[in-house]
């Protein structure tokens, strides 16, 4: 009995880690502007693992000033780099890509779960 509870207690606090981790990108979409940057340049960055890592380099105007920075959250291939990018930014939070695949499955598997935790918690008979 107790390592059933134990089991549900990992498995809630899984999927509050990982709903938590996603906090950042759902308030981007909720309070920040979606705006689309243009690709001025990369930013390359030497890797140990994969030699370089380029990355692009954003300009757009945000509340009537134009800010530049580096999105580093993926890389992108320095033979096709797009001239725009569709991005969602605030101020005090930072960048995001806004509602991806990869966001989508996470969000999934956290309310998974949150859900089997919680039943297995509450339940007495479950096997």
């Amino acid at each position: 009995m107790i390592i059933k509870k134990t089991f549900g207690v990992i498995l809630l606090l899984l999927g509050l880690f990982l709903a938590f981790g996603l906090l950042k990108d759902s308030r981007l979409m909720l309070f920040g502007s979606k705006i689309r940057a243009d690709v001025i340049g990369i930013d390359s960055v030497k890797n140990k693992r994969f030699g370089y890592v380029h990355y692009p380099i954003l300009q757009f105007y945000y509340k009537q000033q134009q800010v530049r920075l580096v999105k580093d959250l993926k890389s992108v291939d320095p033979q096709n780099v797009p001239k725009h990018m569709e991005i969602y930014y605030a101020e005090g939070i930072g960048v995001s890509d806004g509602f991806t695949v990869t966001y989508a499955i996470f969000s999934i598997i956290s309310i998974i779960m949150i859900i089997f935790g919680i039943i297995v918690i509450r339940t007495k008979h479950l096997f």
